[in-house]
């Protein structure tokens, strides 16, 4: 046999063999990101069949809005419980927000959102430690306690929560903890900014002006604004248009290279 019969033969065998490892949820998944919906459908139902709890909880999300599928929100919501009785993190925490918001025919209940939140914070889910953090900081369905809602927010931020790191930022900025905590606050909105989310960037912006207005300053605030405004901040056009006004031409054109050679890191939603 030739040596291209035997590298096509090769080729051929190594795609069939990972064909054949991919599990219906990844079958799904990739057909959900292709926009093929009727496909990731067909995939997560087979999924179900064979018990697997993500597909369960994938294909509610589908059924929920009505994707490739006619809206079911009863049956959304039996996937959502089917997952999270198996224990997906996840659909535990679809669950318990269902009854934060009292939403999907789920009767609103404080206490039974802050035990399901409880559930997957526990096992580290960052949604849950996020959600759960901002129920003890309101004392919503638990006592209210922002030292230990501070600790719920710390844990999802190291996980890159986005919202945590915003929150955390804003209330350290605020003096949540005691006295305002400047250093802390940038800290949490930079790290925001580094995945290019608009309300780090406005945020890290607007810590830097009140630092001072040395010509750096000027500048790296420009950028963060540049970048904000192109995410669509709301307050981010008019504060780069006044900020613009105050600057040289030629800090001005620093301050567009800088932005134009921001490169966000990837951050890995939840799904």
């Amino acid at each position: 046999m030739k040596r291209t019969s035997l590298f096509f033969l090769f080729s051929f065998v190594v795609i069939v063999s990972g064909n054949a490892l991919a599990t219906p949820v990844d079958e799904g998944k990739a057909a959900l990101e292709a926009g093929q919906y009727e496909i990731a459908v067909k995939a997560f139902s087979k999924g179900v069949e064979e018990g697997d709890l993500a597909a369960s909880y994938y294909l509610a999300q589908m059924l929920e809005v009505g994707l490739g599928v006619n809206v079911d929100v009863s049956a959304a919501v039996r996937l959502y419980k089917k997952a999270a009785e198996g224990g997906h993190l996840r659909a535990v925490n679809k669950l318990a927000l269902m009854h934060y918001r009292g939403e999907a025919g789920i009767h609103q209940d404080y206490q039974e959102a802050a035990r399901l939140f409880r559930i997957a914070a526990d096992k580290g889910d960052r949604n849950a430690l996020f959600n759960l953090g901002k129920m003890t900081f309101e004392g919503a369905g638990v006592p209210k306690d922002v030292k230990l809602a501070l600790a719920f927010y710390k844990k999802a931020a190291e996980q890159d929560h986005i919202l945590a790191l915003n929150t955390l930022g804003a209330l350290y900025l605020a003096g949540a903890s005691g006295e305002a905590d400047k250093v802390r606050a940038r800290r949490y909105f930079e790290r925001s900014a580094s995945f290019g989310n608009a309300v780090g960037l406005f945020e890290v912006a607007r810590v830097i002006l009140e630092e001072g207005t040395a010509a750096q300053n000027l500048i790296n605030a420009h950028t963060y604004l540049n970048l904000a405004s192109a995410r669509s901040h709301p307050r981010a056009p008019q504060a780069l248009q006044e900020l613009t006004a105050l600057m040289s031409p030629e800090e001005v054109l620093q301050a567009q290279a800088q932005a134009r050679s921001f490169l966000p890191e990837t951050h890995e939603g939840d799904q």
